[in-house]
């Protein structure tokens, strides 16, 4: 079995990220929009299911899914947590490019990923058009991507006198991290990237007042500070152009249609 570089962080990823007051928050402005989105009885495929804290919540609202992750720890871990809390859950540990050619004969009414799974495929336009090839059309995508320019990152590293972290992002060829390339899109470069397969509904800002979870140990601290920029960056998920420079930003799309349905691999 492949070792993936996320398997030993399973164990501590809700401590020191779900259980936290702001990933708490932030979690929260998620859960906001996928309820707002799928129905129980969609059934659902999520990219990168970490601890699976997200699928147990879609779970208890009815809605069924199937839950994947290229870490089997995190798999393992999330699994506990299902039975721990009766959610009926399908898990399934595969890498996040192969889930359309594993899942092939399946078919899923949307798919989500949350905190910048996605940033970790190889290929995005390819892993769009072909999980869009598993979707009934009219489905929803719902990806929430760690973007590109990053005020927060740059001042916080700026200030620690890391000045390659500070701009990290702009590194086309993706920043590696334990061998593994992560890219950052930019919301326009993503919409392009989806155009052949979906429609783009909305995109909105996770984490533009808010800062990164790694410069949040004075906001967990004090919980009215916290309340107060939650306040402020709630008010501005409305607002488009703000998610170019947000820690986050959070993609909606909707299937196009197949101009042949026996043909997988072709959209209009």
């Amino acid at each position: 079995m492949q070792i993936s570089p996320f398997d030993e962080y399973a164990d501590r990823y809700d401590a020191e990220f779900t259980h936290t007051p702001l990933g708490r928050v932030l979690r929260d402005m998620v859960w906001s929009r996928l309820d707002s989105l799928f129905e129980p009885g969609d059934r659902i495929l999520e990219l990168g299911c970490g601890t699976g804290e997200d699928a147990i919540h879609l779970a208890r609202r009815g809605v069924r899914v199937f839950a994947t992750d290229a870490a089997a720890e995190m798999i393992a871990v999330a699994r506990r947590k299902a039975q721990l809390n009766k959610a009926q859950i399908e898990f399934a540990s595969v890498p996040m490019d192969d889930a359309p050619m594993t899942l092939r004969g399946r078919t899923f009414d949307g798919v989500f990923s949350n905190f910048g799974a996605v940033n970790c495929a190889r290929d995005l336009e390819a892993l769009a058009a072909g999980i869009a090839s598993i979707l009934n059309p009219g489905s929803r995508l719902v990806w929430v991507v760690m973007g590109r320019h990053v005020p927060w990152e740059w001042f916080w590293y700026l200030a620690h006198g890391q000045v390659r972290k500070a701009f990290r992002r702009y590194d086309r060829g993706g920043v590696k991290w334990r061998g593994l390339p992560v890219r950052y899109p930019s919301p326009s470069e993503l919409t392009r990237l989806l155009q052949s397969c979906f429609r783009v509904l909305r995109v909105s800002p996770l984490g533009c007042i808010l800062p990164p979870s790694y410069a949040a140990g004075w906001l967990n601290r004090s919980p009215r500070a916290l309340a107060a920029l939650s306040r402020v960056e709630t008010s501005l998920q409305s607002s488009p152009l703000l998610a170019s420079t947000a820690d986050h930003y959070m993609i909606e799309a909707i299937c196009l249609p197949r101009t042949d349905a026996r043909d997988t691999g072709t959209y209009r």
